[in-house]
């Protein structure tokens, strides 16, 4: 494929992304996202989150040192002060969100785009575009969906026996293999991918008007969701 990525092409900045994806979403919990706003303990446990991978890399990279702790600093003070702003301007939570991620990304791709020459790493940069894709279509996928579409959630009387993490574990290998059907060329098993997803879901589907809007949002998010981050990857 081409598109952008062709032109993100910096090791280190795929390199210290990933990062950020793995410390802001893998290594942080629903619960230690809800409670860090309001106790310091608990945010000083994610910064400290933060900071494992950031000092894996500086090690790695002697010549990044100063950028990883810039972005610890940074990371630290922006999450210190999200619920204040958040407070001040009465803002939403998908703003609130959204701001944080855009200065988190923001000051990363500054840092490494304008005070880094464009190094090499132990992997190639078409390894780092794979992980970095990997990395992108799973959690932090997942919460965007729930953050932009918490609104068309079915209610828990219209909700119907699931297991718990299903839905999203099947939206994060369906995001998978649309990326591996993109890399080898297969767009047409990308319809496939949805048709037998509709089958196995059809008796909820057509007993459920709820829920089948609900899904079909959902699937439709997931398939978009897959084609962005491979024309940014892959």
């Amino acid at each position: 494929m081409t598109g952008l990525s062709s032109i993100v092409t910096n090791p280190y900045l795929l390199l210290l992304l990933s990062c950020h994806l793995l410390s802001d979403y893998y290594f942080q919990s629903q619960k230690m996202a809800d409670h860090k706003d309001q106790d310091k303990k608990v945010l000083g446990l994610h910064v400290l989150y933060v900071a494992l991978p950031l000092f894996v890399v500086s090690l790695c990279h002697l010549d990044l040192w100063w950028i990883c702790l810039t972005i610890l600093l940074t990371h630290a003070g922006i999450d210190f002060l999200k619920p204040i702003v958040q407070k001040q301007l009465n803002l939403p939570t998908g703003w609130t969100f959204a701001l944080d991620q855009v200065l988190h990304v923001g000051i990363i791709s500054f840092l490494v785009l304008w005070g880094a020459k464009n190094g090499t790493t132990y992997l190639p940069i078409d390894s780092l575009k794979l992980i970095f894709y990997v990395l992108l279509v799973g959690k932090p996928t997942n919460i965007v969906f729930k953050i932009l579409f918490a609104k068309y959630q079915p209610t828990m009387e219209e909700k119907m026996d699931t297991i718990t993490g299903a839905g999203s574990m099947i939206g994060f290998l369906e995001r998978l293999i649309i990326g591996a059907c993109l890399v080898y060329g297969q767009f047409a098993s990308i319809g496939l991918v949805f048709t037998a997803k509709s089958i196995a879901r059809y008796n909820k589907i057509s007993e459920n008007p709820a829920f089948a809007e609900y899904y079909l949002i959902g699937s439709l998010f997931s398939i978009l969701s897959a084609l962005f981050a491979a024309w940014l990857c892959l």
